[in-house]
Parts: C-alpha cells; sequence; structure tokens
C-alpha cells in the first residue's frame, strides 16, 4: 500500500470514529474526561460528577433555621452550554474540515468551565417569603376595665427582615459553589408606647348618659348590641375614630334587629334602628372630654332622647360620627347599657387644669312650621270624617355653645349649627258616601 493511499485509510477511519463519539478525545469539563463519548453519556457523567443542586444553604434568624437547597434558586452548572462547546468544532464545515479539526483533537486537550448558574429573580422571591413569614408586626399595649379596675397588658416588641440583605447574602453563598449558611439581618420594632403610658390614661375625661325605654325590645337590642360592640375601643395618640365602623355593619349576623329610624326626614324602621343614641351619647361624652369632633351631622328630625344640636346621626356608608385623639396618650371608651339609662365615658390623661368647668347650651335661632297636612283619603271612613294619624313636628335651627369657666373667666365657644326639618301632620279624611251602605260594609276593620 503507498503512503497516499494509507493516509486515506487513517483519514477516513478518524473521520468515521468523529461521527460515532460526537465529542473529540481530550475533551474534559471541570476536569471530567468526557472525550470521545455521545453527547448523552458525556451529560449523564457530568450530571453525576458535578452537579451541586443538593448543597444546602441554611437560613437562620432569631431561634429558627430553614434549609434551602441549590435547586430551589434554580443553581447548577450549565452542562447544556459546556457541551455545545465540546461538540462545536465537530459541526461546522464540510467534510475535510472536521476531518482535520478531528486530526488536531487527537493530539491537543481542551478543556472547558462549565458556568455556574441560579435564578436571581427566584432568590429574589424566596427571600421575599421567608421576610414576610418571620416578620412580626409590633404590638402595643392595651388597656380596659374589668370589674371596675383598669387592666393593662404588655406590648409587643415586632421584628423585620432586611430583605435584600437577605437575598444578597443567599447569592453570594451559591456563588461559593459549597452549602453555607445566612443569618438574617433582624430589625427589631418598638411599640411607640409603653405600659407607662398607659397607665398615665386612666383618668375620666368626660361623660354623657341618655334615657332609653326597656319596653321597646327592638330598640333595646339594638342599643345593647351596638354598646356591647363600642365598649373596650382603644384610640391611641393621632388616630381617628369611626363610630359607624365600630359599630360593624347592622345585619342580623352581627346581632341587630329590625326597629324606628328616621329615613329620608319621616319616621321609619330599618335593621339596627335606634343606634344613632350611641353616636349621639358619645358625641356628647367626647364635647365633655374635649376631645376633637372632626366628623358630625345632626339627624333630619329633632330626637326626643337628646337636647336639640347635642344629636349625631349615623347612616351606614355615608353619615358618620369620627373622632382624632388629639392628645399625647391613649384614650379607652367605656359603653354601659343598664336600668334604662345608657352611659358612656371617656378616659384618658388629664391634662386640664383643675376647677375647669364645662356647660353646654343650645340656642333656639329660628322656627319653621309644616307645609300644611298630608292628606290621605280613605274611602271606608265616613265623608265629614277625619282622624290624626300623627302629629307633625315643627322644624327648627339651632346652635350649640361650650361656656368654659376658667380661673375665673368665662369663655363661649360656638360648637355647631344645626338644622331639623319640619314634618307634616299625618290626617286621614273619609270619602265613604253615607247613603252607600256598601261602603261602609267593605270598611276594613
Amino acid at each position: 500500500m503507498n503512503r497516499l493511499l494509507l493516509a486515506c485509510v487513517m483519514l477516513a477511519s478518524l473521520a468515521v470514529a468523529s461521527a460515532d463519539a460526537q465529542i473529540p478525545p481530550k475533551v474534559f469539563v471541570d476536569g471530567v474526561n468526557i472525550g470521545g463519548m455521545t453527547r448523552d453519556d458525556a451529560a449523564d457523567l457530568l450530571k453525576s460528577e458535578i452537579s451541586i443542586a443538593d448543597e444546602d444553604i441554611i437560613v437562620i434568624f432569631a431561634d429558627t433555621e430553614i434549609a434551602l437547597k441549590f435547586r430551589d434558586f434554580g443553581a447548577d452548572y450549565d452542562i447544556g452550554a459546556a457541551l455545545d462547546e465540546a461538540t462545536e468544532s465537530g459541526d461546522d464545515g464540510g467534510f475535510f474540515a472536521k476531518l482535520c479539526r478531528s486530526l488536531s483533537a487527537k493530539f491537543k486537550t481542551h478543556r472547558i468551565d462549565a458556568e455556574f448558574i441560579y435564578d436571581a429573580d427566584r432568590v429574589a422571591q424566596i427571600a421575599q417569603k421567608i421576610s414576610d413569614d418571620a416578620s412580626i408586626s409590633a404590638k402595643e399595649p392595651t388597656y380596659a376595665i374589668a370589674h371596675d379596675s383598669f387592666v393593662i397588658s404588655e406590648g409587643r416588641i415586632g421584628r423585620k427582615i432586611d430583605t435584600q440583605a437577605l437575598a444578597l447574602d443567599i447569592a453570594a453563598v451559591l456563588q461559593t459553589r459549597e452549602g453555607g449558611k445566612v443569618t438574617a439581618k433582624i430589625t427589631e420594632i418598638h411599640p411607640k408606647y409603653t405600659t407607662a403610658d398607659f397607665e398615665a390614661a386612666c383618668d375620666l375625661l368626660g361623660s354623657f348618659q341618655t334615657p332609653f325605654n326597656p319596653h321597646m325590645p327592638e330598640r333595646t337590642t339594638n342599643i345593647a348590641v351596638a354598646s356591647a360592640f363600642l365598649d373596650g375601643q382603644v384610640i391611641l395618640p393621632g388616630e381617628t375614630f369611626s363610630t359607624s365602623t365600630a359599630l360593624r355593619p347592622r345585619t342580623t349576623e352581627n346581632g341587630y334587629v329590625t326597629a324606628g329610624q328616621i329615613f329620608n326626614g319621616e319616621p321609619d324602621a330599618g335593621i339596627g334602628g335606634g343606634i344613632c343614641q350611641i353616636s349621639s351619647t358619645l358625641y356628647m361624652a367626647a364635647l365633655h372630654a374635649e376631645i376633637a369632633v372632626t366628623q358630625r351631622t345632626n339627624h333630619s328630625l329633632m330626637v326626643g332622647y337628646m337636647e336639640p344640636a347635642t344629636d349625631a346621626a349615623l347612616a351606614e356608608g355615608y353619615i358618620d360620627l369620627v373622632l382624632e385623639n388629639n392628645t399625647k396618650h391613649p384614650i379607652l371608651i367605656q359603653s354601659i347599657f343598664e336600668n334604662g339609662r345608657y352611659t358612656i365615658n371617656i378616659f384618658g390623661h388629664e391634662s386640664r387644669q383643675p376647677g375647669r368647668l364645662i356647660t353646654f347650651e343650645s340656642v333656639l335661632l329660628e322656627t319653621r312650621l309644616p307645609d300644611g297636612d298630608k292628606i290621605i283619603e280613605d274611602p271606608f271612613l265616613p265623608a265629614g270624617i277625619s282622624q290624626i294619624v300623627s302629629e307633625g313636628i315643627m322644624g327648627a335651627k339651632y346652635e350649640l355653645y361650650k361656656i368654659v369657666t376658667e380661673n375665673g373667666a368665662t369663655q363661649r365657644v360656638k360648637i355647631n349649627t344645626s338644622n331639623y326639618q319640619p314634618l307634616q301632620r299625618v290626617v286621614r279624611v273619609g270619602s265613604a258616601d253615607l247613603t252607600n251602605q256598601e261602603d261602609l260594609t267593605n270598611a276594613p276593620e
């Protein structure tokens, strides 16, 4: 065999070997020899030799440890890209180009570093979840009245994990390509107030009482339910207090029943009827306590249990009584419902001068008569006969003044102007023909 023929045979045999192997000889990925292997066999070998998906990362905070795996963050070597590089030399060009590269590869060692990768978004998501689960909000102390004594509970220190720092620390461990521990950076969140602040807020600042009729069972039920919801409410300094929200939705599930109320300027009935007595009593207790009233609306008609201009209406969703704690200490609302009297006491820190006297005066500015009677024709009542169904109510305009006497001086301060609508008297007028016996015999009993 001459030299030319021998060279051709050698080249042909190398070409066949290269085609079968896919990966040239002397190719190493992170020190692992995959030369002469098929791509699939090389992938299996590399996954068993250099995979780090099962390495641990331990996140520590307080007395808690959370064990995570590298695979939780999508961390591993990019074996696919390494194999692409290993086989790249055999994929481009014609037959002789591949043949030349195969001959070159036969005598040259090719070392490849597999790229280490992880999912940065997944790192951020896991860090955020750990932070959310581990964080605890601070809790202010609370106080209540039990058996005529104040009961003050301790607050709670909160904690918050630095989410961004935790993500960076996890990424740093991943980049070492070895397992490790991460101690989360925690910031303590202390309550704004101490038990001493609550202990100093046990003075009676203001009180007011209104009567109710226990022989009106539905109305009495609603006042009792609302009173229980209001009792023990605490308003921290700077906070606003919605009476409507505190009394909860007026539903049967919350214990309310149908009772008389004022709706659209007329007597009516509805679930929760009567609880405006709660808001009206609270309004006057707040005025005596001299805490801020930021929202108040008078009733459309004057109510019998309050002096004019001292009432406060409620209508769920659009009419509310809103208070603001404009003091430097907590405020506690005590609501007492018993013996035909409803009482609200407001406790806080008394900072006013001793001997300060507060009274209130309703001043009538004008009255308005109803526009005649509301006539209802009754075909079963004899003509010429009339019956009064309900008496009318006179409309009026009042102003409420606070009169403060202190150190021998008296100050008069206007609190509100309240307009009450007149209500027509309702009269039933007969139209039955006395000569038509059928009109009278069909009359309802």
